[in-house]
């Protein structure tokens, strides 16, 4: 009668380990696919050639790669430095560690000449978006710049936190 009353252990969330895993496990699953694609391919495109064709074949591959394998390794004994591979180092960029909103805000000063621009730019919108004759320039400057109302309405705000510091 105990086995009834017995709360039921709930389903642990997948942890990192576990996720990882999972994504290893679908990598390893895709590339097993596209194996058996290109199997199946090369199979269909040599099924019509015989065994001594094919034979020669393979045979034609392995010279030619062991040709140019011996072909690098003798290049590389024989010291010429024009020829050999470089190792070029990563350079890692200034900005990595920051969030995008420190990165942001560092290049984002606004003269107070901008700001009279902006705002005389926006003033222009205004009258042209109130006038029926200046309505259709207004109409098609948002079709081709959806976003310009928000732009100027951001670099306003961003100039009025810069002159709160």
């Amino acid at each position: 009668m105990a086995f009834i009353f017995r709360k039921k252990k709930k389903a642990e969330i997948a942890g990192p380990d576990e996720t990882h895993d999972r994504i290893l496990r679908q990598m390893v699953n895709a590339c097993l696919r596209l194996q058996t694609r290109w199997a199946r391919w090369m199979g269909k495109r040599t099924e019509h050639l015989s065994r001594k064709t094919l034979l020669l074949l393979l045979l034609v591959f392995i010279f030619i790669a062991g040709g140019y394998s011996s072909y690098l390794i003798g290049q590389s004994f024989q010291g010429n430095q024009a020829n050999t591979f470089s190792v070029t180092p990563i350079k890692k960029p200034g900005h990595i560690l920051q969030t995008g909103d420190a990165a942001s805000q560092q290049e984002m000063i606004i003269s107070k000449a901008d700001y009279q621009r902006i705002i005389l730019f926006r003033g222009y919108m205004d009258s042209i978006a109130r006038s029926p004759t200046g309505k259709a320039l207004y109409d098609s400057i948002l079709l081709t710049r959806p976003g310009l109302p928000d732009s100027i309405r951001l670099i306003e705000k961003i100039y009025q936190s810069q002159t709160k510091k």
